[in-house]
């Protein structure tokens, strides 16, 4: 697959649809590369009228990885961090400037956003450090990271704390149980679903010190709602109503901060893009993108 130069950096992406349709480019969540999104999601977008590019976060799947040693688990890197003995390599900011410099290396002048959890915070940041540059927002399963952000509840932060895989067997048995208990409430989640994508999100690269330097990022976010507040684009918010990781709060926050946002709650859904919830994701984009109506056809998950 291709990759790009962005400062020191190399960034693998993947793109789908028509290069001289307007740009979609897709924002994952923590330490999540190009993998975690479908095939047929991309395609579905695509077929709105799109170019959609998906990329490789830096220290995910095949882009550059830091060199810097982390604690070997969550606690204790959390532990270390609470304790003034760890400091993140890297914040959220610096994300969202490695995404407006691949826009640059792609010759893409702006583009429309679309931001899963992590990367919604990133697309919030990217479209307030550069809003000539973002033409809409679609945000999903995301917050404001304020300090009135809801926290999950002890039952899911007990799911979030497991031990983090050290091979292929562990990741994938590591996001069953993630995206069984954190995923889609009814229907229930689609378990080789999960399996297929963990597989080949394995095979195309992760690492458990990436996912961690990720998610120090993530911890040491500062409140974007001041941001929020001058953005002055097309925003459309969809989040699950059972999301368990971001209570549905957290989306009224992210709507009432932002003039103009669209808020969809989606009933069944929790902190995940299951197929069965495409429908939604995509009608949000188009709503916002001033594209094509999709053209009719069933949600289901590309080949892995």
């Amino acid at each position: 697959m291709p990759q790009v130069r962005v400062g020191e950096l190399f960034l693998e992406y993947r793109t789908a649809g028509n290069l001289a349709d307007p740009a979609l480019v897709l924002v994952m969540g923590t330490a999540a590369p190009l993998t975690m999104w479908d095939d047929g999601f991309c395609e579905r977008l695509a077929g709105l009228g799109l170019h959609v590019v998906r990329f490789d976060y830096r220290d995910t799947g095949r882009s550059t990885h830091v060199a810097r040693p982390m604690p070997a688990s969550i606690p204790e890197m959390m532990g270390a961090f609470a304790g003034g003995q760890l400091k993140p390599p890297y914040r959220l900011e610096d994300l969202a400037d490695d995404l407006l410099g691949l826009l640059d290396a792609l010759g893409i002048g702006a583009a429309h956003l679309l931001g899963l959890s992590q990367g919604g915070g990133v697309a919030q940041l990217a479209a307030a450090r550069a809003p000539e540059r973002v033409r809409a927002l679609t945000l999903v399963a995301t917050s404001t990271a304020g300090p009135n952000v809801p926290p999950p509840s002890a039952e899911t932060m007990a799911v979030l704390l497991t031990d983090l895989p050290t091979d292929r067997a562990s990741f994938i048995a590591w996001n069953e149980l993630m995206y069984t208990k954190t995923g889609s409430v009814s229907p229930p989640p689609d378990v080789a679903w999960i399996r297929a994508r963990a597989e080949r999100t394995w095979d195309h690269g992760w690492s458990a010190a990436g996912f961690l330097r990720h998610l120090l990022a993530v911890i040491s976010a500062t409140d974007r709602t001041p941001l929020l507040r001058e953005l002055a684009i097309p925003v459309s918010i969809v989040h699950g109503a059972a999301d368990p990781i971001f209570p549905v709060a957290a989306a009224h926050q992210v709507a009432q901060a932002i003039p103009g946002a669209r808020l969809r709650v989606v009933p069944g859904m929790g902190h995940d893009l299951s197929p069965v919830f495409w429908d939604a994701i995509v009608d949000a984009v188009r709503e916002v993108s001033n594209v094509r109506a999709p053209a009719a056809s069933s949600s289901g998950p590309a080949a892995p």
